[in-house]
């Protein structure tokens, strides 16, 4: 009888453990989903064909007003030199981006595609060249979201509801142009995986992927392709289809899940769409030269 009850009571008191236990990881859990913070580095990345000291003077003008607004940020152009041995030592592990990467012949799609791999490697703040500071960084993400940002991105095109111009396809377009991102994101990998699926298709039974027209280059590694794949993560991340409406006519941040979609002031201020402003306003974060319209979009256009 002894032997019996004592085999219950041990029974009872392991139950009641194992439930009580249960209830203090998943509350342990939780906790620490509200307390734990997301990381997005002091870092800065730009991208051109020669080094630093070699830029004219209006790209350094351009490039130090991002040291100067940024003091606390670490600061890496990268070469295309540079470049090819950034993606063998980070990417080491992934012999498919490495030998597309080195592929890739284009010097739009190799800089399209270095930008998001060193986001997605190292994460920070990613900008063409051909823009400057206008706000310090630690100033994009409204107060009350910091620690809660995983992705900062602006608007580039919004047809508000109306007509689609005819240089755009999308309702709405996101920008690449400038890019803030801790590492790894969920985004990133969609983006990175759909570039490297695009290009090794294309570049089979080719020594190399030549240069190609200006809507190619927008559809495979430009903001086209990026607007797509960011929704398409954003919607398989929080389980419900993310649309263009939800990112156009924005006149503040908007948080959808860890992602912040900025207005289309913040990063493309100065445009004669979208409701763009002119430069000097307040919503204006960076300032975009659009050197593209000049170089390398002529240099495609064909």
């Amino acid at each position: 009888m002894h032997t019996r009850l004592l085999v219950f009571a041990t029974c009872a008191a392991a139950t009641l453990y194992f439930f009580y236990y249960q209830e203090f990881l998943s509350k342990s859990k939780d906790a620490w989903k509200r307390t734990t913070t997301i990381d997005l580095p002091h870092k800065i990345w730009q991208t051109w064909e020669t080094p630093t000291h070699a830029l004219s003077e209006e790209l350094m003008r351009f490039s130090k007003s991002w040291l100067d607004m940024n003091p606390d940020h670490r600061y890496e152009l990268l070469t295309n030199g540079s470049s090819v041995t950034y993606v063998r030592e980070r990417f080491n592990h992934r012999q498919d981006i490495i030998d597309v990467f080195e592929r890739t012949t284009d010097r739009i799609l190799r800089a399209d595609l270095t930008r998001y791999l060193t986001l997605l490697g190292d994460g920070g703040v990613y900008t063409d060249i051909d823009t400057d500071c206008s706000k310090p960084i630690q100033e994009w993400i409204p107060e009350e979201l910091h620690g809660h940002v995983g992705l900062v991105l602006g608007v580039e095109f919004d047809s508000q509801g109306g007509e689609i111009r005819k240089d755009f396809n999308l309702p709405v377009q996101l920008c690449q142009w400038t890019i803030m991102a801790s590492p790894g994101h969920d985004v990133l990998q969609k983006v990175v995986e759909t570039v490297i699926s695009k290009l090794a298709a294309d570049q089979v039974n080719l020594e190399s992927i030549p240069s190609h027209d200006l809507q190619y280059v927008l559809e495979t590694t430009g903001p086209r392709m990026f607007t797509v794949a960011v929704l398409e993560s954003l919607t398989s991340q929080l389980g419900k289809t993310v649309t263009y409406e939800e990112i156009s006519n924005l006149t503040a941040p908007k948080l959808i899940g860890d992602t912040l979609i900025l207005p289309v002031s913040a990063f493309g201020s100065g445009q004669d769409h979208s409701g763009s402003k002119p430069w000097g306003n307040d919503e204006q974060l960076m300032s975009h030269h659009y050197f593209g319209f000049k170089g390398w979009k002529l240099e495609h256009n064909r």
